[in-house]
């Protein structure tokens, strides 16, 4: 009787266990990730012209008053001032030929904003032609803006749109009148007066 009432609980536990409702288990999706975004840091900018210097009190030196032959070397002649100069140069090619261009700005201040070439204390621009047939230009006149967007850090830098007339002078040919553009973005280094002799491309 015992054995029985044994085997008929053990009957019971299994019948319960057989009944129980069966749990379904729902498999949810995959989440997807997001492709991540990444934004490509901003491009350096490229300017126009970065060669040269800018020189804190100096001024523009007239072209033949050079003691020193050495300093034929700078092209746009330097003497301490009480003005900035900016001289900015460019080194290009014209078909066969190669261009040096030179053009020095002088003026009381730097400071950001747009200056009318007009207004400058002194100018001066030179361009040589150096192919087979070799002529300068010097500028006598000129007109245009110059823009001085940012003066930090030893640089400064801008756009400049100049509009230049001058005469040619050549030992090959008769001088004549041209008109000439100079156009572009600048950054240019700040440099000493006594270093502009040893600043070489």
């Amino acid at each position: 009787m015992k054995y029985a009432f044994s085997s008929l609980v053990l009957s019971c536990i299994l019948l319960a266990a057989c009944s129980a409702p069966e749990e379904i288990k729902t498999e949810q999706p995959p989440i997807a990730k997001k492709d991540s975004i990444i934004t490509p840091p901003p491009a350096a900018r490229v300017y126009t012209y970065n060669e040269r210097y800018f020189i804190p009190e100096a001024s523009i030196d007239d072209a033949t008053n050079v003691d020193d032959p050495l300093q034929a070397i700078r092209v746009i002649q330097l003497k301490k001032g009480a003005n900035k100069v900016l001289v900015i140069s460019s080194f290009d090619k014209l078909g066969e030929s190669s261009l040096e261009t030179w053009f020095g700005i002088e003026m009381p201040s730097f400071a950001p904003g747009t200056y009318e070439l007009s207004e400058a204390t002194q100018l001066a621009f030179y361009r040589f032609h150096l192919g087979e047939k070799r002529k300068r230009i010097d500028g006598e006149r000129y007109g245009g803006t110059l823009t001085i967007e940012e003066y930090k850090d030893g640089y400064i830098s801008g756009h400049i749109e100049a509009k230049i007339a001058g005469i040619t002078k050549s030992f090959e040919e008769e001088s004549r009148p041209v008109k000439v553009t100079f156009t572009g973005s600048f950054r240019i280094q700040e440099v000493a007066l006594e270093n502009t002799l040893l600043k070489t491309r």
